[in-house]
């Protein structure tokens, strides 16, 4: 199914509400320095209520510890994968980790949260800080861990005995592993390094949090998501499990959905189409109201090489537009589209509202 961003920059600028949340995000956290990443977006809903929909299991009796034996077990049978929805199974990236012959050794929790559309790691870090920290404490002493990192934009929230919290800028898309690792860390990987082989073990905040589930035999298969009416740029965090319908959760939260369409994705710069009958047995964290977006391969490219002046892995896109528009589609390669970490920063950013992403996906 075809994915596209629900947003570019003439739509939130054309829609209030977008605009109120975007400014004030950009009050609560600034837009920060350039530094590694130049795009700033910020986030283009704000919550409208701090309380969760839909219910949470909570932990029963917290162990004392595990071991690292127990605790591989115990992940690999939860199936878990990575709650970023890259569908990345939990279990092989630690046992990379263990596997590495790095001598220091560190885990790298990911709250950075970077799509605009999404708010439920800032609702975790708000309000369930005291679980992240004692699952740090599990996992640094089942991992041999010499220190763990939590990147974040809030800098409301403070460094613990396990935890250092370092402030990363609000830029886009700084969730990416690697240029999280360098904005953090200070250390520069390639592409085509893989961090865990270098002691690096990089884990979303909510994996964190769901593993502090699956040590403490209570994990319920459930997840955290956004769920938001574009159209007033308000959203809601929920807990839902995999049999919940989407349609169903929409309009219980926000009333029926007049002349907007449901979508369901990773965030609001990749969504797609949701069925009525639809539930979130999908890797998704994002399911929404919105308007259909004006943004088409049916629009004129104006070759003002907007999309490639973003792009932050350096891919020539304007360059493979005009190529595959014109089937010169023997020179692409020269382009490099193997860089693209597919953020959507050039269909964000298109002054054309084109879907530009999905040019350079068709290649790569």
């Amino acid at each position: 199914m075809k994915r596209i961003s629900l947003i570019n920059k003439k739509i939130v600028n054309s829609n209030p509400n977008m605009k109120r949340a975007q400014k004030e995000e950009k009050r609560n956290h600034g837009k920060g320095s350039k530094g590694i990443l130049k795009n700033y977006i910020g986030k283009v809903v704000a919550l409208s209520s701090n309380e969760l929909a839909g219910k949470e299991t909570p932990i029963g009796n917290y162990v004392e510890g595990v071991a690292t034996d127990v605790l591989l077990s115990e992940i690999e049978k939860s199936k878990i994968t990575g709650m970023s929805g890259n569908g990345f199974s939990i279990y092989e990236k630690i046992s990379s980790f263990i596997a590495s012959e790095a001598i220091r050794r560190v885990l790298l929790i990911n709250a950075v949260e970077c799509d605009p559309g999404l708010l439920h790691d800032e609702w975790l870090l708000t309000n369930r800080y005291e679980e992240i920290t004692r699952v740090s404490h599990y996992l640094k002493q089942a991992l041999g861990l010499n220190q763990i990192f939590l990147a974040t934009k809030n800098k409301m929230i403070n460094s613990t005995e396990e935890i250092t919290v370092v402030n990363v800028p609000p830029r886009y898309p700084m969730g990416e592993e690697h240029f999280l690792i360098q904005q953090a860390l200070g250390f520069k990987l390639s592409k085509k390094d893989i961090p865990t082989r270098h002691g690096i073990l990089v884990l979303n905040l909510q994996s964190i949090y769901q593993l502090n589930k699956i040590i403490n035999s209570s994990y319920d298969f459930g997840r955290f998501i956004t769920i938001a009416d574009l159209s007033k740029g308000r959203a809601k965090v929920a807990y839902v499990y995999p049999e919940d319908n989407i349609a169903g959760l929409l309009k219980k939260e926000f009333g029926n959905s007049g002349d907007c369409v449901i979508y369901k994705g990773h965030g609001i710069m990749s969504a797609d189409i949701a069925e009525d009958t639809d539930d979130f047995s999908c890797l998704g964290n994002f399911a929404a109201y919105a308007q259909a977006p004006n943004i088409s391969n049916t629009n004129k490219c104006r070759k003002c090489g907007a999309c490639t002046r973003r792009c932050p892995a350096n891919v020539n896109v304007d360059k493979i537009v005009q190529a595959i528009d014109n089937k010169h589609s023997q020179s692409i390669s020269s382009y490099h589209p193997e860089n693209c970490i597919q953020c959507g920063s050039c269909t964000y950013f298109c002054h054309g509202s084109k879907n530009v992403a999905e040019y350079v996906s068709k290649v790569q």
